[in-house]
């Protein structure tokens, strides 16, 4: 066979899309790979059975590649059941993204070490979409200790799309914060690489903005940047209408959308 490996990475591609498309317990999966590596190994003899069951192995791997990325440790924070209007929880981390202003609503991505309820302390991980009264000093990398009430998204959704929560857990986002108190911890935590990367966006973005108009430069920013921010809905859905939205980059970390 020319080029195995480029079959097999295709076929290994392929995997996770029926991993994606199709739900396949996990356990299952597992047992069919095993059933599979199994008979590989009996067939090896035989050319062309030994390519099927080979090619079959490499597919479920694929297949459990996706199904194991979904397995969540079990210290994350989203093993804890919260609901909306629950009592206030204390939870301690840092801050996992550049905090912005969307909609008029102060965001950011939190990264939870610590979660306090009553006097029950544990120590945990995974992140939570923060909404704050405000985002002033609040920079990519501090550590917060944040007071309020945590809940998960809501999964209702419309026919044909997705849910709230199917879309935040597609970005390692399962719980959801309205914030309380805010408590200043330490600095510098986090990626120095990504700290570094935001800031010389923040720059770039405060070139585009002292030589461009608000409209053009916006719309240079997405181009440019990725942020979509600036542009408004009208312009935007025109663009979609007239088919050169595609002269934008997709942003997969569009976290911030309604939190219902």
């Amino acid at each position: 066979m020319k080029r195995p490996l480029v079959v097999s990475t295709l076929v290994f591609c392929l995997g996770i899309v029926v991993a994606g498309v199709i739900r396949i317990p996990f356990l299952i999966a597992y047992a069919l790979t095993a059933i599979f590596l199994l008979f590989s190994f009996l067939s090896v003899k035989h050319e062309l059975s030994f390519k099927i069951f080979l090619f079959s192995l490499i597919l479920l791997l694929g297949v459990i590649s996706l199904k194991n990325s979904y397995i969540l440790p079990k210290c994350h924070i989203r093993n804890y059941n919260y609901f909306k209007n629950s009592h206030s929880c204390l939870v301690r981390g840092f801050i996992n993204s550049q905090p912005e202003l969307k909609n008029g609503r102060p965001s950011f991505i939190f990264q939870a070490k610590e979660i306090q309820s009553g006097n029950l302390k544990r120590n945990c991980c995974g992140n939570i979409l923060v909404y704050a009264k405000s985002i002033k000093g609040l920079h990519y990398g501090e550590e917060l200790s944040l007071t309020g009430n945590l809940h998960r998204p809501y999964r209702f959704s419309t026919k044909g799309k997705r849910s709230y929560a199917d879309y935040l857990a597609n970005q390692d986002i399962y719980l959801i914060m309205h914030v309380e108190t805010v408590t200043y911890l330490k600095k510098n935590k986090g990626s120095a690489i990504k700290r570094f990367a935001l800031w010389l966006k923040d720059k770039m973005e405060g070139i585009i903005f002292k030589y461009v108009s608000p409209l053009p430069g916006s719309i240079l920013d997405a181009m440019i940047l990725g942020e979509r921010k600036g542009i408004p809905a009208l312009i935007y859905n025109s663009m979609v209408k007239s088919g050169t939205v595609h002269i934008l980059p997709w942003q997969y970390t569009k976290f911030f959308a309604p939190a219902f």
